[in-house]
């Protein structure tokens, strides 16, 4: 194990033995002959990270992700393969544990703080912190079975953050909380990297995962399907969501979009998709019963365009083909920066909330003006077509335009928006 890496994992495995009746095991130890199936929930899994780095793990449920960071924890063993971690780990790995439903939320930051190996001097020193940081005063000697998931969330967090680890190990436990509470848990996250802290976050959130980690990998079926840049991770991530159940990683039949100038491109077939252009990757999925067969990003006066002044006016446009009758689309245009974090977005069910019908063979044009008030840099375009009724994706186009804003060089080069606005200094009377 290398001394900057904080967790070490090399061929990782860990099988279940299945039974079919509860009285095989007895029989199968007597007998010393087989009376189980073997499943395995991890396979050849190879994994290093380093102090300092927040990893995302993402993966369709069954895929093995709370199994590993349960072995990671040592909360489970494996049965092949090793881990070796080099810091002092505190991880959330199921909201509540360790936690007494009839004990109040005060008593069970002290059992909680006792699982995690603080004496109780050192919990009674931060039980006020912890509430505070909870922000769950007004309830606090209240029994936790009467917490809501997302108070029970806080609480779980914010005692087992208490420790300040230098191995954060969180499995999914933030999705429940509020929006305001996971802001805040983000930068506590955040400054805990700072002091070169490791962090192995669950998340099915891909927002998360591309603002928040260094990088990403997906995990499929007990393995490592895809690992990387979080951008690019969580885009294949989207495709082995809601790709066509044919497509398959790397699939050799996928088809191919010609990048025309101005972001205009034409397609004649659904599953995953790939620019032939060497700047960028466009991944394209769902369940074809509509195409988007052409779009662009254009100027006001419908000019192609690749580049545009920060302030000016601009177009998005789109023509779908209708395949199938469809009652209930939802379709619009979203933009993300380079890391993937959705900037804006809009469809017609956010503008007037109302889905769309169209008939087969029926041809339809998706049309947005606006503004753009981003700041200087560069910019992808998200196309989309999904049933409003159960969100199901019917064609949806990952990276269709990439474009670039200029024009803002008195702000911070990290600014995301543009707000025209105008420093002074004046000396004070």
């Amino acid at each position: 194990m290398n001394s900057r890496d904080a967790i070490s994992i090399k061929n990782l495995g860990k099988q279940y033995k299945i039974y079919k009746h509860p009285v095989d095991p007895i029989i199968e130890l007597a007998s010393n002959k087989s009376r189980h199936v073997t499943r395995s929930a991890l396979e050849d899994i190879n994994l290093t990270v380093k102090h300092g780095e927040i990893v995302g793990i993402l993966g369709r449920n069954g895929a093995g992700k709370s199994t590993l960071l349960r072995i990671v924890a040592g909360t489970l063993k494996n049965t092949i393969g090793s881990v070796e971690v080099d810091g002092r780990i505190s991880a959330i790995l199921e909201l509540g544990t360790g936690f007494h439903p009839e004990y109040s939320g005060r008593d069970n930051i002290y059992m909680g703080g006792l699982c995690m190996g603080m004496t109780r001097e050192e919990i009674k020193s931060r039980v006020e912190e912890i509430i505070h940081f909870s922000e769950l005063h007004e309830v606090i000697d209240l029994p936790f079975k009467t917490y809501s998931t997302g108070m029970q969330a806080r609480l779980t967090f914010s005692t087992a953050i208490s420790i300040e680890p230098q191995i954060l190990i969180v499995d999914e436990a933030l999705s429940v909380g509020d929006v305001k509470f996971q802001k805040k848990c983000f930068n506590w996250m955040k400054n805990l990297k700072k002091k070169n802290a490791t962090i192995l976050l669950v998340s099915h959130d891909t927002n998360t995962v591309t603002s928040l980690c260094d990088r990403a990998i997906i995990l499929e079926s007990g393995r490592i399907f895809s690992e990387g840049e979080p951008k690019k991770v969580t885009e294949e991530y989207q495709n082995l969501l809601f790709g066509s159940k044919t497509t398959e990683k790397n699939n050799s039949s996928a088809s191919i979009l010609e990048t025309e100038s101005g972001g205009q491109s034409k397609t004649v077939e659904i599953g995953q998709t790939r620019s032939t252009a060497k700047e960028h990757q466009q991944i394209r999925y769902g369940n074809g019963k509509a195409l988007i067969e052409s779009w662009g990003l254009f100027d006001n006066k419908g000019k192609p365009i690749n580049t545009i002044r920060s302030g000016a006016d601009f177009i998005l446009e789109m023509q779908v083909n209708t395949k199938q009758d469809i009652d209930d689309i939802s379709c619009g245009f979203a933009i993300k920066d380079k890391r993937g974090t959705v900037l804006w977005g809009m469809t017609n069910i956010s503008d007037n909330n109302k889905t769309h019908v169209s008939k087969t063979g029926e041809k339809i044009k998706v049309i947005v003006s606006g503004r753009m008030w981003l700041s200087t840099g560069e910019y992808f375009i998200v196309l989309g077509l999904a049933h409003d009724t159960n969100g199901e994706k019917i064609d949806f186009i990952e990276d269709a335009i990439k474009f670039s804003v200029t024009g803002t060089e008195s702000i911070f080069t990290t600014s995301i928006v543009n707000l025209e606005s105008n420093l002074f200094i004046e000396e004070a009377r």
